[in-house]
């Protein structure tokens, strides 16, 4: 496979090692990889060995002045500029050097954590990881195995690079490892096997030896995710940039590898069901079966697919972070993708502890995703109708909650609730007297619908009636609008037909029904997200009724 790679002279001691990526890849990993690797080195030196010198053992980009290729010295006399301008970009060869040992070689053993926390730019640094450490074991005469936390220990993956970083790819693990977990595993080490440990700055706080762990912690963020990340090797660290965003996606994915074996599971399905899970302009989805999820920022964003342990059942944007709830082994767990929050990533609810069966979550993966909030540092979600507070500490059903809504902070949502026989709502006076029976509809702000029978509707803000709507029997109100006045967006009783219903008209938006599923409106912005045939998504702004946006199945 290295015949087909093409890599500059400061990769080509690589070649071997990044043959299992494609060339456009590896040339954008290279950086990581070389950066990675000249950390190792500073950390413990070029190798482990203390045996005799033992000839040459390839190529090295970097060494002392006598190990120099001829070539190089060459250039210096031939073409001084040129060979300043690669000696200060690192792209000199050097002879590297072999050394032989009585001592018997074990294993170079490769821990590595798959839980939430290394979801997105961890993961690439555990890629360039497994690269430098795959070619450091080479040339010491070892082999390489990977083990994954929270996978039966001793379980390794052993042959060659490109299928252990298939098996590597499709690792995921719904909750964080613990020291016990890295403890058993220790356990099945052989002394003469170097063990490294690839892992998060929670996990390695509390391990009481980080020579040989790895520790890479997200940085700087840009709009479409993780810009740079810092890595520490024992006490020495870099802050080291990532690959452009659309490289690092077809790495995740699986689509930057030679094999195209690698990552098969992990496709590029159709997108349906979408919803807008918070204020925020971002759209989520349902991508290729249950336990994949597809975000994007609206307008200017890429979509972005994420991989879940098991099936996601509800999420939400918080800032820069996805959280999302998914079920794993008969148990709920919160996965947040981007920086770590709290201690989210420990929550795990029995499924029977909120009422729920596994042929339940079945059921619900099939649907639109619910969405989630944020109430004190706890997880509201409904499950069969009925609203839950979650936390690490305990869990409790919410009886006499209603609805949420997005609120004006993150943290403290729109909520309508059971009082007697009458409901209260968020934002709203208790003099408006809405019936326990009713149903309620909350829009931007204060905005809030309601109806005892469902055709006729009441919206009400802080300040009191701002009107009254008619619409058919069977029509569904998906949400309340500001555009020229309160309006109702409704669907018809089949489930094909939008309308903007409002107290002096009614409107047909011919161009935005008949979606492939039900269309779904943003809790602020008059944005209704439509999916359409073959996995497209269509974001109509219904002010100026037009495509804000369209979200294509990405490859």
């Amino acid at each position: 496979m290295t015949d087909h790679l093409t890599l500059p002279a400061s990769l080509a001691p690589w070649a071997p090692a990044l043959s299992a990526l494609t060339t456009d890849v590896a040339l954008a990993m290279g950086p990581l990889v070389r950066q990675i690797d000249e950390l190792f080195s500073r950390t413990e030196g070029d190798s482990t060995d203390d045996g005799l010198p033992d000839g040459y053992a390839g190529l090295a980009a970097r060494g002392t002045i006598e190990r120099l290729l001829p070539s190089q010295l060459l250039l210096m006399q031939e073409l001084p500029d040129e060979f300043v301008r690669r000696a200060t970009d690192g792209e000199l060869l050097y002879l590297a050097p072999s050394t032989r040992s009585a001592a018997a070689r074990g294993r170079v053993v490769v821990l590595v954590d798959t839980g939430p926390g290394q979801l997105g730019a961890a993961r690439l640094v555990q890629l360039a990881a497994l690269v430098v450490l795959h070619r450091r074991a080479a040339g010491q005469g070892r082999s390489m195995v990977i083990g994954v936390l929270g996978e039966r220990p001793g379980s390794w993956q052993g042959g060659d690079l490109g299928g252990q970083l298939a098996a590597w790819l499709v690792a995921r693990r719904a909750a964080e490892p613990n020291p016990s977990t890295v403890l058993e595993w220790t356990d099945q080490i052989d002394a003469a096997d170097q063990a490294w440990l690839l892992t998060g700055p929670q996990l390695a706080s509390h391990l009481p030896d980080r020579s040989r762990v790895l520790v890479s912690d997200e940085q700087e963020w840009g709009v479409d995710g993780a810009t740079a990340v810092r890595v520490v090797v024992g006490e020495r660290h870099l802050d080291l940039a990532l690959p452009r965003g659309e490289v690092a996606l077809r790495v995740l994915r699986g689509a930057g590898f030679r094999d195209t074996s690698v990552g098969a599971g992990a496709g590029a399905g159709p997108l349906r069901a979408p919803m807008f899970p918070s204020t925020a302009p971002y759209l989520i989805a349902r991508g290729d079966g249950p336990a994949e999820v597809v975000s994007v920022r609206v307008p200017t964003g890429r979509p972005r697919r994420h991989r879940l342990p098991g099936p996601a059942l509800a999420a939400c944007w918080l800032g820069r972070r996805l959280v999302v709830l998914s079920c794993v082994d008969e148990t709920l767990r919160a996965v947040v993708i981007g920086k770590p929050l709290g201690h989210l990533q420990d929550l795990a609810v029995p499924l029977a502890a909120v009422g729920i069966t596994v042929r339940d979550v079945e059921a619900a993966a099939e649907g639109a995703l619910s969405p989630l909030y944020f109430q004190g540092g706890d997880l509201l979600c409904e499950f069969g109708g009925d609203w839950w507070s979650l936390s690490t500490r305990n869990n409790r059903r919410l009886s006499s909650y209603l609805a949420v809504a997005p609120g004006k902070q993150v943290d403290t949502p729109r909520m309508v609730w059971r009082s007697g026989n009458h409901l209260e709502v968020t934002g709203l006076p208790g003099a408006v007297g809405i019936p326990a029976s009713a149903q309620v509809v909350l829009g931007a702000g204060t905005r809030t619908a309601w109806s005892s029978g469902g055709t006729s509707w009441h919206i009400h803000d802080a300040s009191g009636l701002v009107g009254d709507v008619a619409v058919d029997q069977g029509t569904k109100v998906i949400g309340v609008v500001d555009i020229g006045g309160p309006q109702l967006v409704t669907l018809s009783s089949g489930g094909l037909i939008v309308r903007l219903v409002s107290p002096a008209r009614t409107q047909t938006l011919t161009r935005w029904s008949g979606g492939m599923g039900e269309p779904a409106l943003h809790p602020s912005r008059p944005w209704l997200a439509v999916p359409r045939p073959d996995g497209l998504i269509e974001v109509a702004d219904l002010a100026a009724n037009e495509v804000l946006y369209a979200v294509r199945s990405t490859g």
